[in-house]
């Protein structure tokens, strides 16, 4: 039996796919896959339903699902130093739920509104537009 709150660290592993853990994926509550060559996540990643904390920084991560923002508990999220040009809508009904989100160092012109801490620099050159939720 699993203890809560399940830590998974799978950052500095120069991993360029990722495959689902050999646990239930469900009860992992923080997830760190920073700093490897990740260009997207498997299905199975947007099923966290208790994660409370995704680093997902320093890959290679083009694009993140829609699945993700209906990630109901998560209050830190850190996609930082990827290649995103867009984040999905559905990281807008996140907004408020967020202490966390950073962004920084993508390709970004638009970020979701409701979201009060997030970091944003170094992103597409121009203004920043915002989605409506």
């Amino acid at each position: 039996m699993y203890k809560l709150p399940i830590t998974l660290d799978m950052s500095h592993n120069k991993l360029k796919k990722l495959t689902p853990p050999k646990m239930k994926v469900p009860l992992i509550h923080k997830l760190d896959v920073s700093h490897n060559q990740v260009t997207n996540l498997p299905p199975v990643f947007n099923n966290l339903q208790c994660m409370t904390h995704l680093d997902l920084s320093n890959n290679q991560l083009v694009e993140i699902s829609e699945q993700l923002g209906l990630t109901k508990y998560i209050r830190r999220l850190d996609l930082s130093r990827n290649q995103l040009a867009e984040l999905p809508e559905s990281l807008c009904a996140l907004g408020y739920a967020l202490d966390e989100f950073h962004v920084t160092h993508n390709q970004l012109t638009t970020l979701p509104r409701n979201v009060d801490n997030f970091k944003v620099s170094h992103n597409a050159p121009g203004v920043l537009n915002y989605c409506v939720p």
